[in-house]
């Protein structure tokens, strides 16, 4: 039996969450599933709430600039719960040097511009399938 995985994205554009889900929702297996959060805190609140429940958590997607948090925050935040995690960084405008000291540290799987490339998220989904 294949056990759900879950996918989060994060980012405060509505259009871009929507966008996302549904790229994503052409490439996952129908035992994934894919949640959306607005900002920072509600995120945090997801990640955490996941790992209570038990479910596992293989992919975040996070823009870098969400309201008072930094995408590299909310990644960390998920790694410290699941340390297999996939990470992804969407980026339109963002502080490089923060990028890759992360990077350096934690691991990024992908650093995706906006508008970003659809063939970077479906290699890395791909892995999780």
């Amino acid at each position: 039996m294949l056990t759900e995985k879950t996918i989060i994205i994060v980012d405060d554009e509505f259009i871009i969450l929507e966008s996302l889900k549904i790229q994503i929702n052409r490439i996952i297996q129908s035992h994934h599933k894919v949640e959306m959060a607005s900002s920072g805190e509600e995120a945090i609140n997801l990640i955490n709430e996941l790992h209570q429940e038990g479910e596992h958590i293989a992919l975040v997607i996070s823009d870098f600039n969400i309201d008072s948090f930094k995408g590299t925050d909310i990644l960390l935040h998920a790694q410290e719960r699941y340390p297999d995690i996939k990470k992804i960084i969407l980026t339109g405008q963002a502080d490089t040097k923060l990028i890759a000291d992360f990077d350096e540290k934690y691991g990024i799987d992908a650093i995706l511009g906006k508008p970003w490339d659809f063939g970077g998220i479906k290699s890395i989904i791909e892995t999780i399938n």
